[in-house]
């Protein structure tokens, strides 16, 4: 066919090599597609969700003792909402530089199809973050557009905190990117980073108060963060926060540095991998591995010699050579357990091995257990850390009556929301552990359907997986509980039974989170947990009381699950025990049932057809 362009070879191939990472780019939005939906409604939803949440909730209690117009700002709501717009497409940014580049690389590979075309190495990861750009700044201009509605910007020059954003996105994007793109598995590394390098900053950036309320050295973090200059950034751009022009050079060169640095990292591993000779990259528990085979090869070592020993005396003496283990038979599977299956009517449903995918659980964390517990733990210290010392100096006290107590005049705000962290802990770490654990090996790896060829039921794989979010959640909330008790924030009888309570939080909301995520069929449909999330988070009463907002809105909040378990949870911190108490108990009783009976049911479904 004359007339078709890819007649034209060479043309094609001068194109390519003049605008291929604009091809590249083409080819990443078009995958965003499928979940363009998430895209736009999140970016309406959030500005939205945080202006209710921290500006007109929490801000009603910093607003009536605290002036920010030495800042520039006539409100509370105002000086945080450009720090907002910044945090939030830095979160973006730790999501779509991480499971996207390993998609490209190791899930489906696609980077390698780009890689067979006239396209080089570093246009497709050119191509990957212009992609990952245009999202940014739709998620930015929506935004911005929010919060123009509800009058909190006061400068046209706000309209420029798209590019502020951007470039605060990538400075905290691409490093990642370069980190993630040396991998050739992935074990919970995503995770790790979001919880070890993306929340500390986000927490200690400044966002929601002066990084000057921080002590010293917890300042260094905010300065060091490409978060805290993009919101001193965007609140100069917002309301033209008093800033020396030598302070602003700073914050533009920092994260323009920071971004182009990290880019000839990426460009350098892609084309190490994309080359005409991959490279091997990272191995994630290479060394603990091979440690681990080395002490097995000396014990089988050390085990053939003792046996090799004992033969050589037996012959010696005359005697018949002793086995390790007494033969039961002849053939081959002499000396196995009898093999039982269970029969009935739900026999398909349940084999009454739980334990096996349990162990199996953790026999997959056991490289990095330790990280992964301490990451769990740290969270909930972190947000502690940051709102008792950033925001209490801005906030006398909790009124006891606000907080629903009796017999007390003011609580300190640490006290007030240690209990709410705990829930949320035991919230988010239960939904992680049922939604992106189970999503991982549900679609990417395929481990239930290996698991469901064996006398295994679906039963089992629920069950199973809940326990080991179980698990996990109670290590996580022990750690936590250890904090409170240490500073003075719980009493022991509390503590012992708030773990006992975060343990059936965390049920409730592993049920859910499973029988969730058997409906999603990509990766990025969790960011429609994240809309869940956060609202429940900024919304249930976590960090200001709820008697802030008219009665209709209360009642809104009160059907929410979290707001249940945060007012548990400082029932028993403060001994404020009534009949809501039993209400409480009875909404995550409802919750475990129905989510457990809802995954199982969807397993059955996805897998015995």
């Amino acid at each position: 066919m004359t007339g078709s362009p890819a007649a034209d070879k060479d043309g094609l191939a001068r194109r390519v090599r003049r605008w291929g990472a604009l091809y590249q780019a083409e080819a990443t939005l078009r995958s965003m597609r499928a979940y363009g939906g998430v895209i736009l409604f999140s970016s309406t939803f959030q500005p939205i969700v945080y202006i209710l949440a921290m500006g007109l909730g929490l801000g009603v209690l910093i607003g009536a003792e605290t002036d920010f117009s030495a800042y520039g700002a006539d409100s509370y709501l105002m000086y945080i909402a450009p720090a907002i717009l910044a945090s939030t497409v830095a979160m973006t940014a730790g999501i779509e530089f991480t499971f996207p580049v390993m998609e490209g690389f190791k899930w489906r590979r696609k980077y390698y199809g780009a890689q067979a075309t006239a396209l080089s190495p570093q246009q497709i990861a050119l191509g990957h973050i212009l992609g990952v750009c245009c999202r940014f700044a739709v998620h930015a201009l929506i935004f911005i557009g929010v919060l123009f509605a509800f009058g909190v910007l006061a400068s046209p020059l706000a309209v420029l905190m798209v590019f502020s954003a951007v470039l605060g996105g990538l400075a905290m994007g691409l490093p990642i990117m370069a980190y993630i793109s040396t991998l050739r598995d992935e074990k919970g590394h995503a995770a790790l980073i979001q919880r070890f390098v993306i929340m500390p900053l986000f927490l200690f950036s400044g966002t929601f108060y002066p990084l000057t309320n921080l002590p010293g050295f917890l300042q260094i973090v905010g300065w060091i963060s490409p978060i805290w200059h993009a919101n001193e950034l965007g609140r100069v751009l917002a309301f033209g926060q008093p800033s020396p022009p030598w302070m602003i050079a700073v914050h533009l060169g920092y994260l323009a540095g920071v971004a182009f640095l990290a880019w000839l990292v990426v460009r350098r591993v892609f084309i190490r991998r994309l080359g005409y000779e991959e490279w091997p990259g990272r191995v994630p528990g290479l060394k603990s591995d091979l440690r681990r085979q080395a002490k097995q090869d000396a014990k089988d070592a050390d085990e053939a010699r003792a046996e090799a020993g004992r033969v050589a005396g037996a012959q010696m003496t005359g005697a018949a050579p002793r086995a390790n283990a007494p033969a039961t038979g002849s053939g081959v599977g002499a000396g196995l357990p009898p093999v039982t299956f269970r029969t009935g009517v739900a026999s398909s449903y349940y084999s009454g091995n739980i334990r096996a995918v349990f162990a199996r659980g953790l026999a997959a964390i056991r490289n990095n257990r330790g990280v992964i517990f301490l990451s769990g733990f740290l969270e909930p210290v972190l947000f502690l850390t940051s709102f008792g010392l950033g925001v209490s100096p801005m906030i006398s006290g909790i009124e006891a009556e606000q907080a629903g107590l009796a017999g007390q005049d003011t609580i300190s705000y640490a006290a007030f929301i240690a209990p709410a962290l705990l829930a949320v802990s035991a919230m988010n770490g239960a939904v992680f552990d049922s939604t992106w654990n189970v999503f991982f090996k549900l679609k990417i790896t395929k481990l239930y359907q290996t698991m469901m060829s064996t006398s295994l039921g679906p039963v089992d794989v629920a069950v199973g997986e809940i326990c080991l979010a179980l698990f996990r959640g109670g290590i996580y909330a022990l750690g936590f509980l250890g904090v409170l008790l240490g500073a003075g924030l719980v009493g022991p009888a509390s503590a012992v039974l708030m773990w006992f309570t975060a343990l059936f939080i965390a049920l409730g909301f592993a049920c859910i989170g499973m029988a969730a995520t058997s409906f999603m069929k990509r990766f990025q449909q969790m960011d429609w947990m994240m809309m869940v999330l956060i609202p429940m988070f900024l919304f249930s009463a976590t960090l200001f009381p709820i008697d802030v907002y008219p009665a209709g809105v209360q009642w809104v909040i009160q059907a929410l699950p979290l707001w249940h378990g945060v007012e548990l949870m400082r029932d028993i911190a403060f001994w404020q025990f009534s009949g809501l108490t039993l209400v409480h108990l009875g909404y995550y009783l409802a919750m475990i049932v129905a989510g457990g009976a809802l995954a199982a049911y969807r397993m059955k479904r996805l897998f015995l057809r």
